[in-house]
């Protein structure tokens, strides 16, 4: 349970998780214990092998999840960044050009002794 707060590692109350913490009798915290079903052999066998899926019983609503903030920039600063981005790619062509003529010049060096 994290920070011991009794709201559960999703925020909807004691024992929603894998019931391993003290509020289920267990002495230690529990990242500190193997939990139901985990560790020594004790597995049942519940993997149903590769591929399989778990279904949620009929009229099971799924666990809600906040929406991620996203950063909001302006236009100017849109503006900035890709005329930045712009210049960039601009030096990049340039040296890229001035490195292709080295190499044609390297040839045509190359081409002469023969």
């Amino acid at each position: 349970m994290p920070a011991g707060d009794g709201t559960g590692p999703a925020g909807q109350g004691p024992r929603t998780g894998r019931g391993a913490g003290f509020c289920a009798g267990f002495n230690a915290p529990g990242y500190a214990n193997p939990g139901p079903g985990r560790g020594f052999g004790r597995g049942r066998g519940w993997g149903r092998g590769r591929g399989w899926r778990w279904r949620a019983p009929v009229g099971a609503e799924p666990v809600p999840t906040q929406p991620v903030a996203q950063p909001q920039i302006t236009k100017e600063q849109e503006v900035r960044e890709l005329e930045n981005e712009s210049k960039m790619i601009e030096q990049e062509q340039q040296d890229l050009k001035a490195e292709l003529n080295d190499i044609k010049k390297r040839l045509e060096e190359l081409k002469k002794k023969k």
